[in-house]
């Protein structure tokens, strides 16, 4: 059913490395996605992966402020060693597992994302890539019009980089962190789920003005898709992938060979996509060009 929507799909859906190392030394990744809707270089993406990467840029600045501090005081040559020692302890020394590093890599060398803006209500997030090469992108998205055919029981896709695992190392020398041989290309995945119902979820300070609106489907929105589209078989793109919702069944059966009493609570996970008609919203709003279905 996707055979052909998927390669179109591809084209135009990238991945997003978040690489971090903590003050311990310790390296990570983040995996996630993210789709680009037009020849000047603008994405979206889930909202949440940029507060991802606003939080690690805070906690940074942080450990960069306590090392200027501590060295500043070490230049002091006047003041006495053993109280330049008891004054160095008097600094707050950031936690082991802050971030101390970190970067993003966006699926090519070089880009970096300009007039970023999060929109937290809806999960969504909207940028530009710079430099970008509009040849890169063999197809660009076009957005289903939100007043058409959202009616349950239509089979979607879901895109994105998930079950893959990177490592990174950080080159001390270099200032930069380097993905391990074999992490790259990441390895694109589709998933199929079926258009269940739109969730709209109100929060007290809604930036779009009205109820957040989600398509949810029958399958889970796996880490590594989010900030992914969403689409039909004709690779038209109905939303952007944004977290997984629990639903608890009630059942309660006992753990196969465990204690007596002990049981699982059963859930049904499904995913949560940003509606079209809020994507379209925001693009508006920002004078985004994009193409729609209508």
């Amino acid at each position: 059913m996707f055979s052909r929507a998927v390669p179109v799909a591809a084209g135009f859906t990238r991945p997003m490395v978040i690489s971090s190392r903590t003050t311990g030394g310790a390296c990570s990744a983040t995996i996630g996605a993210y789709v680009v809707i037009n020849r000047e270089g603008w994405i979206l993406t889930a909202g949440h992966l940029l507060e991802i990467v606003r939080q690690q840029q805070e906690s940074a600045r942080r450990y960069e402020g306590y090392r200027d501090n501590v060295i500043e005081f070490h230049r002091d040559v006047a003041a006495d060693k053993r109280f330049r020692k008891r004054g160095v302890r008097t600094f707050h020394h950031p936690s082991m597992k802050s971030v101390r590093n970190h970067s993003v890599w966006w699926g090519a060398d070089g880009l970096r994302l300009v007039e970023a803006r999060v929109a937290p209500a809806a999960d969504l997030a909207l940028g530009r890539l710079d430099p970008f090469d509009p040849a890169t992108v063999p197809r660009y998205p076009v957005f289903k019009d939100p007043s058409l055919g959202y009616a349950p029981g239509r089979s979607l896709c879901k895109l994105g980089f998930p079950l893959h695992r990177i490592e990174p190392v950080y080159d001390e020398q270099a200032n930069t962190f380097t993905l391990p041989p074999g992490s790259v290309p990441l390895p694109i995945l589709p998933l199929e789920g079926m258009f269940t119902r739109v969730v709209d979820k109100r929060t007290p300070s809604n930036e779009e003005g009205s109820p957040s609106s989600f398509i949810e489907t029958s399958s889970p929105s796996l880490i590594g898709q989010m900030g992914g589209p969403v689409f039909d078989s004709e690779a038209m793109v109905w939303g952007i992938q944004s977290h997984t919702m629990h639903h608890p069944l009630g059942f309660r059966p006992p753990v196969p060979g465990g204690p007596a009493g002990q049981v699982v609570h059963q859930f049904l996970n499904t995913g949560l996509a940003v509606h079209a008609a809020v994507v379209r919203r925001l693009l508006d709003a920002a004078g985004i060009a994009y193409e729609s279905e209508t």
